[in-house]
C-alpha cells in the first residue's frame, strides 16, 4: 500500500523543486508540493485577464509578497524585475566579450589564482544535483558564467558567487540571462556583500542579531548565555539569499520577494526572510538543552518549514514591524592620570572623624613628653596643614623651669644665688674652703 502511494510521487515531474532531491521528511515534501500547486492555480487566475506582471504595479507586488510567482513566468519576471534586462541593453560589452577578456587577462598570475579558486568552488556547488555532477551539463556553463562575472564585477570573483550562479542557471532560460542576473545581484542588489572586508554583510548580520533580540528576547538570551549569536551561523543566509540553507520551494518564494522589490529594498527583504525563519524556530531554541542542540536548531531552521503561506505571512508582518534602533555603544572610559601629590589625603570616614580628637590628644602628649623644654622666645608655631594636628594647649602658659647661672661678681669665685635658694641665710662656700678639706 505504501508502494502504491509512493508511485505517483516517484513518477511525477520534479520541476517544482528544480531537480533537487526530495526532502528527507515525506510530510514536509508533500506539504511543499501542495503549496506549489496552490500557487500555480492562484497565479493563473491572477493573470487570466491579461494583467502585465512585468510592470510591477502595487497589485502585482502585493500578490507576489503574499504568494510568489508562477513557475513558467518566473524566469522572464526575474530577468525584468532585477534590472538585468536593462543592464544588458545599456552595456557596451556583451557576454561573449567578457568571456574573451577573462581568457586573455593581462595579469596571468591573478587569472591563474582566480581560475584555481573557481575550479575548487565548482566541485562544491550542488554535488547532490544530477546536472552539477562531473558528467553534468551545468558545470561547464557555470564555469563560463563565473569567469565572466569575475571580469565584470567590481570586486572580481568572491566565494559564494558559485551558489548564486548555479541556482540562476537552473531557473533562467539561457546561460546569458543567468550571467546578467548574477551581475546585477552582485554589483547592485547586494552591493557590499562581495567586497573586500564584507563591511555591508557584517553590518546586516549585526542588524539581524539585534532584530532577533527584539522578536524573541528569551531565545536570544538563551543563546547569549552560551556565548552564541545568530550572526555566527547566518552569514550564508544573507550572502546566498538562503540558497542551500532552506528547502528549494522556500528559496524560490524568497527570491520572488527579493526581485519584486529589487528597486526598493532587496537587502531588507532577505533580512526579513531570515528573521522570519529564526522567529519560527525560536521555541525550539528556547527548549534546547545544550549548546550543540541550540546550534543544530539554527542550522536546520530553514529545512523545517512546511507551510509556505504561513511563512510568507510572517515575512509580511515583519515588513510592518518597526524595530528600535540599536543602542549606541558605550564610550570608552579613558583612565585619568594619577599624579603623585606631596601628601596623602585619606577619604573622610565616620570612624576617622570620631577618632580625630583622641589622636590629637595623644600626639600632643607625646610631643610634650619627649621634646625639650622650650623657652618663651623659641616657641614654634603649630602647623595649620598636613597630618600633624593643632596642639590643644600652648607651652607659653607653663612656667619655665629656673636654671642656675654662673656669674662673676666682684672678682670672687663665689656663686650667685638663684631664686630657689633666696630664703637661705647661710651663703654657700667654695668646696676648697670647706673645714673638712682644710683639716687635711
Amino acid at each position: 500500500m505504501r508502494a502504491d502511494r509512493a508511485a505517483p510521487d516517484d513518477a511525477d515531474d520534479d520541476a517544482w523543486r528544480l531537480g533537487f532531491p526530495r526532502e528527507p521528511s515525506r510530510e514536509v515534501a508533500s506539504s511543499l508540493r501542495e503549496s506549489d500547486a496552490r500557487l500555480e492555480r492562484r497565479w493563473r487566475a491572477f493573470v487570466a485577464n491579461g494583467r502585465d506582471a512585468r510592470a510591477r504595479g502595487e497589485l502585482v507586488r502585493a500578490f507576489a509578497r503574499a504568494n510568489g510567482v508562477g513557475r513558467e513566468a518566473r524566469p522572464r519576471l526575474w530577468f525584468a524585475w532585477s534590472g538585468a534586462e536593462a543592464a544588458k541593453r545599456a552595456s557596451d560589452t556583451t557576454y561573449e566579450e567578457y568571456l574573451r577578456a577573462a581568457e586573455l587577462s593581462d595579469d596571468a598570475a591573478a587569472a591563474t589564482t582566480r581560475d584555481a579558486q573557481i575550479e575548487m568552488d565548482l566541485a562544491r556547488t550542488f554535488p547532490e544535483h544530477a546536472r552539477f555532477a562531473e558528467t553534468g551539463d551545468a558545470l561547464p556553463a557555470l564555469r563560463r558564467v563565473l569567469r565572466a562575472t569575475a571580469t565584470s564585477a567590481a570586486a572580481g570573483y568572491v566565494q559564494g558567487m558559485n551558489y548564486l550562479g548555479g541556482f540562476l542557471l537552473l531557473v533562467m532560460e539561457t546561460e546569458e540571462d543567468a550571467f546578467w542576473t548574477l551581475h546585477v545581484v552582485v554589483d547592485v542588489m547586494f552591493a557590499g556583500y562581495f567586497t573586500e572586508g564584507l563591511k555591508s554583510l557584517r553590518a546586516d548580520l549585526d542588524t539581524l542579531d539585534h532584530r532577533f533580540r527584539c522578536v524573541s528576547s528569551e531565545a536570544h538570551a538563551k543563546l547569549e548565555s552560551m556565548g552564541l549569536a545568530v550572526k555566527y551561523f547566518t552569514a550564508r543566509w544573507l550572502m546566498c539569499a538562503l540558497i542551500g540553507c532552506a528547502s528549494v520551494p522556500i528559496v524560490l518564494r524568497v527570491w520572488d520577494l527579493i526581485f519584486v522589490d529589487a528597486d526598493r529594498e532587496p537587502r531588507e527583504t532577505i533580512m526579513r526572510s531570515s528573521l522570519a525563519i529564526l522567529a519560527l524556530q525560536a521555541p525550539w531554541i528556547r527548549a534546547a538543552e545544550d549548546m550543540s542542540s541550540s546550534v543544530e536548531c539554527i542550522r536546520e531552521a530553514g529545512s523545517t518549514i512546511d507551510n509556505i503561506e504561513a511563512y510568507l505571512q510572517r515575512v509580511s508582518l515583519l515588513r510592518e514591524t518597526h524595530f528600535p534602533s540599536k543602542p549606541a555603544p558605550a564610550p570608552a572610559v579613558t583612565p585619568t592620570s594619577r599624579k603623585r601629590t606631596s601628601r596623602y589625603e585619606p577619604p573622610p570616614t565616620p570612624a576617622r572623624a570620631a577618632m580625630t580628637p583622641v589622636a590629637n590628644t595623644l600626639y600632643a602628649s607625646l610631643v610634650s613628653f619627649f621634646s625639650p623644654t622650650p623657652s618663651k622666645t623659641a616657641v614654634s608655631t603649630p602647623r595649620a596643614s598636613g597630618l600633624a594636628p593643632k596642639r590643644l594647649w600652648s607651652f607659653e602658659e607653663t612656667q619655665a623651669t629656673p636654671k642656675r647661672t654662673r656669674v662673676e661678681a666682684d672678682g670672687s669665685g663665689s656663686h650667685a644665688q638663684s631664686s630657689m635658694f633666696a630664703k637661705s641665710k647661710t651663703p654657700l662656700k667654695s668646696p676648697l674652703k670647706s673645714p673638712l678639706l682644710a683639716a687635711r
